[in-house]
């Protein structure tokens, strides 16, 4: 038997219930984060987060770092390596775990009716999972990276690591990283939600848009600016040089300029993605 849920009529928003869409919201928000923070997905999130800090923490608690020439700068640089890594690995494929499965999930456990069939504006539905998916990730990245960070660059003792903090570039570079994480997050997150309406099979997804991300060294300056991955390695603070043969480099862009850009992508996704839930009909039925 096949069940068809069809795409919403236009509403009048002058009819509509501010109140109720706020109550609404904070509802589905609160049942969503709950359900992420439980689910089998955030285990896996947090293993691609705290995997690399634990085989960092493993390096610093070996007697190896006490013979070791120079200072927390040396790890900054190592870090800034590892770090591209970890936005290309452990972030990317968080995002693609937590957001592609949000409604795909849920289509094919055919639950997705239950939102759908309630006086709800599908909006209000796509803002408040993407927002808990985002908590989810946030939370989990911003501690990540600051634990990372702050272990890379501890072996030399805690006199240098706060004198590397307080009186040296430490705490800015610290804090960079921790906002690349989150716009990291925001970005990738806004992608795999959108493709997780569009497209069934995430596996396709994650290695086309895994494959365009790692062609970065190697696109033309103008197709750079179409990836996420360019304008977050022009904000690193220790930057990280290309090292392939055929790279074409560009022109960083400015952090004023780069912020406010991701930011906007990011909101134009989650845009797309609302007027894609608006115009979907569900079915019930077939591959469904």
């Amino acid at each position: 038997m096949s069940t068809t849920i069809p795409a919403t009529e236009k509403v009048d928003s002058g009819s509509i219930d501010w109140e109720l869409v706020r109550r609404q919201f904070g509802g589905i928000l609160r049942m969503e984060l709950r359900g992420t923070l439980l689910s089998k997905r955030m285990l896996a999130v947090l293993f691609l987060a705290f995997a690399p800090v634990a085989l960092v923490a493993v390096w610093v608690f070996t007697p190896m770092p006490q013979a070791m020439d120079g200072g927390p700068m040396d790890s900054v640089r190592i870090f800034s390596v590892f770090f591209v890594l970890y936005l290309g690995v452990s972030v990317f494929l968080s995002c693609l775990i937590l957001f592609m499965s949000m409604f795909r999930n849920e289509i094919q456990e055919r639950t997705l009716h239950y939102y759908y069939l309630s006086p709800v504006p599908r909006e209000v539905v796509v803002v408040a999972k993407y927002l808990a998916g985002q908590a989810a990730a946030l939370g989990t990245f911003i501690v990540g990276t600051a634990i990372f960070y702050l272990l890379i660059v501890s072996p030399w003792g805690l006199d240098e690591l706060s004198r590397h903090m307080i009186r040296g570039p430490g705490f800015g570079n610290l804090t960079t990283y921790v906002g690349l994480s989150v716009l990291g997050c925001l970005g990738y997150g806004a992608i795999f939600l959108l493709a997780g309406l569009l497209i069934r099979n995430p596996v396709v997804v994650a290695i086309v848009v895994w494959a365009w991300e790692g062609l970065v060294p190697l696109l033309p300056v103008a197709l750079k600016k179409l990836t996420i991955t360019h304008y977050l390695q022009s904000m690193y603070p220790v930057p990280v040089a290309a090292k392939q043969f055929f790279a074409v480099f560009a022109e960083p862009t400015p952090g004023y300029l780069a912020v406010p850009g991701l930011l906007l992508v990011s909101t134009l996704l989650l845009a797309l993605s609302c007027w894609r839930a608006r115009a979907m009909e569900i079915k019930y039925g077939g591959e469904d």
